[in-house]
């Protein structure tokens, strides 16, 4: 017998020694109880509360084996009051009620929310299932219509003014959405990355959405991918304070993570520099307050690669083809794909005997930066011809036109 089962045990024995001595059996209470038309009469805004309780459903429940009095303590009777007192989980479950009452379910419960998420509205009333069975409200699979009543509820998510509007929705598009409404076991679901009675503000230091946490909230799924980004320079940057660095969901997304093959993910090769790296190495203010260069993203945009992705190609090499993806260093770190005696083996990735020659060639060309003289000359030579010949071109169809016009006229003339 588990810890958790003795506990339950012994608070039942208490609830049944204070519990008056004559109170019903769960048979009694089935006598009115299992009327399927039982109710209570409608109250100011109209609600009718079903009364009844379905002994089979019941009987299958985690609690199948309790009297009913067990948890609706106050009934000395069969007839009894119908406004009876709400039943309290905290009786038993004293460590849940904690943990949502310092959460920010709890926050609603001292406002005095209309919309406070109680026990039953998660888990259920006589229904209640182990988290881990298939047809439980808080299983893997149906956590999503679980949060949804409140979290995909537009008047709720109206009233109190949530930050995201279409949570739910995003996650069942998402990589993570799609595995777990296939039943996969291992698919991301609500309460592993926000928590379960203990989900907190993501600006809660203590909360698992934090950002100094998220990549080890991620990293219970994604281990080698976790331990890539803390050695990396975001990782190692965020640690020491630079809360610009990026984090897990600020490249991958929050609740619309896609897979990397997904045209329409932040991460896919064709927008990678456009919607991952662009806004931090593209900003004046990033480049200005961490001493970066903002033209790196133009100069990739303007190179073969970038031109080539540009025009649809989808074998060409993206930001990460390039610095890595989780496990970008500096160019000094010899670890980094970028360091000198990294660069043929990193090119080599797509040209094939790729030479130290040939790494010579700069990727982020900046004009000013890192020419030379030869460079020069080409460059002003490119320039010279393309005027030349171009401009031989205009000269020469000019000519042409003229003589095409004169022949035309001088037939006309003769015709007449």
């Amino acid at each position: 017998m588990t810890v958790k089962m003795m506990t339950r045990l012994v608070c039942v024995l208490f609830l049944a020694l204070v519990t008056n001595s004559y109170a019903q059996s769960n048979a009694e209470c089935l006598e009115c109880h299992s009327d399927p038309e039982l109710a209570k009469e409608p109250d100011s805004t109209g609600k009718t509360i079903s009364l009844f309780v379905d002994e089979d459903l019941f009987g299958e429940s985690i609690h199948g084996g309790f009297e009913c009095i067990d948890c609706h303590s106050d009934i000395e009777d069969a007839i009894h009051e119908d406004d009876l007192q709400k039943v309290n989980c905290g009786d038993c479950h004293d460590d849940a009620v904690e943990a949502i009452a310092a959460s920010v379910h709890g926050e609603f419960a001292n406002g005095q929310s209309p919309d406070l998420p109680g026990c039953a509205r998660c888990h259920g009333t006589h229904n209640i299932l182990p988290k881990d069975d298939p047809n439980s409200l808080v299983s893997r699979m149906n956590q999503p219509n679980t949060c949804g009543q409140c979290h995909a509820n537009p008047e709720v998510i109206a009233r109190n003014n949530f930050a995201i509007k279409s949570a739910v929705a995003m996650y069942e598009k998402s990589i993570h959405g799609e595995l777990a409404l296939s039943g996969s076991a291992d698919a991301a679901t609500c309460s592993d990355c926000h928590g379960g009675h203990n989900t907190l503000y993501p600006l809660d230091e203590k909360s698992s959405i934090y950002k100094l946490n998220i990549s080890k909230t991620c990293g219970q799924c994604h281990e080698s991918e976790k331990d890539e980004y803390l050695m990396s320079v975001h990782g190692t940057s965020l640690l020491e304070g630079a809360k610009d660095s990026p984090t897990c969901i600020d490249c991958h997304g929050e609740h619309d993570v896609l897979r990397p093959d997904n045209p329409d993910s932040r991460t896919s090769g064709f927008n990678v520099a456009v919607d991952v790296c662009s806004p931090c190495h593209a900003s004046e203010r990033m480049a200005a307050k961490y001493g970066l260069n903002a033209a790196r993203v133009k100069t990739y945009k303007d190179s073969y690669h970038g031109l080539a992705s540009r025009g649809g190609k989808a074998a060409v090499a993206n930001c990460g083809s390039c610095h890595g993806v989780h496990n970008i260093l500096p160019s000094s770190d010899p670890r980094s794909l970028i360091n000198a005696s990294n660069l043929a083996s990193t090119c080599g990735t797509c040209h094939p005997n790729a030479s130290e020659n040939f790494t010579r060639g700069k990727i982020h060309l900046v004009e000013g930066e890192n020419e030379t003289v030869i460079m020069g000359y080409v460059e002003a030579f490119y320039i010279s011809m393309i005027v030349v010949i171009i401009g031989f071109m205009i000269i020469h169809n000019g000519f042409d036109l003229a003589a095409k016009i004169r022949h035309i006229r001088a037939e006309k003339y003769h015709a007449k």
